[in-house]
């Protein structure tokens, strides 16, 4: 179909093998196919060269939108996000939800006012599935737990902190770390939410001991807890900034971690998954 278009346009042999860059034999060939393909003549025989026929035209004009539509397979779908009603959906963990969500949707709202955002509790066990079947758009969460497997970007480098409630005496009374030993404090559950293994070998390793007098489930409930309890607890940085609470002057910026962003081989090169993923890889190099 090419050469055909460009016979019609050159109507010389030598000038389309040139501009193809294969022999003129290879375009007369393909001339000899053309012909024993459709019922009328293509192109008659002048000694300036090829006249093309009315229907060689006609085929030409045909042609052209199958070629336009062929190439186009290669160019991403239109996404739109100005007039978009698209659902995205998010896989996170508590961290995600508490520290890059609120932000996400807002700038989200900013860029594309008719999109809506669905955010989805991470599942360590069902989460690549759920990318796989297309049931979300992609997750966030530590980097210990969303499969490897995936197309990952790091999205962000953070540690952890002692903090304790806005109002609380404690900060005048820990000067360093081995002073948090004197005060309560207030635990998280082990799993997937927090990477508490983390911070008992770091304190392990300062041998710096705790008196745990509650252990929750979540960060969501620490703040209640901490209004009528004054007590210590240790969390990611942007979860102390993020509830208001006072971050205790102690460098523990050796326990850090990573926060990545996941999505699966099967959504790459989605226009609507590709802008979700600018969006994000855009607020987290802002934050």
């Amino acid at each position: 179909m090419r050469v055909l278009l460009h016979l019609v346009r050159e109507k010389n042999v030598s000038r389309v093998a040139e501009r193809l860059e294969i022999s003129q034999q290879a375009v007369s060939n393909y001339l000899k196919r053309l012909r024993e393909v459709f019922p009328y003549e293509l192109f008659l025989r002048q000694s300036a060269g090829l006249q093309p026929t009315d229907y060689a035209y006609e085929l030409a004009a045909k042609f052209e939108k199958i070629i336009e539509e062929v190439d186009g397979v290669f160019n991403s779908f239109p996404f739109d996000p100005v007039t978009s009603e698209y659902v995205f959906r998010v896989i996170a963990n508590e961290y995600a939800q508490l520290s890059i969500i609120p932000s996400l949707s807002l700038l989200m709202r900013k860029r594309a006012a008719g999109v809506k955002l669905e955010v989805i509790d991470f599942n360590p066990t069902q989460h690549t599935k759920m990318l796989e079947q297309g049931e979300a758009d992609l997750v966030i969460g530590f980097s210990d737990y969303v499969d490897s497997g995936l197309v990952r970007k790091t999205l962000r480098r953070d540690h952890y902190c002692c903090v304790a409630r806005e109002d609380s005496i404690l900060s005048r009374q820990i000067k360093e770390l081995g002073d948090v030993s004197s005060h309560p404090h207030v635990d998280f559950a082990s799993g997937v939410g927090n990477l508490g293994s983390r911070l008992d070998d770091f304190l392990g390793a300062q041998k710096v001991s705790r008196t745990v007098i509650a252990t929750l489930p979540c960060y969501t409930s620490l703040q209640a807890f901490m209004r009528v309890n004054d007590t210590l607890a240790f969390v990611p940085s942007a979860i102390a900034a993020a509830g208001g609470f006072q971050v205790m002057d102690i460098d523990m910026s050796s326990l850090s971690f990573n926060v990545v962003m996941g999505r699966h081989r099967r959504a790459l090169g989605s226009a609507a998954g590709d802008w979700l993923a600018r969006v994000v890889e855009e607020l987290a190099a802002s934050t």
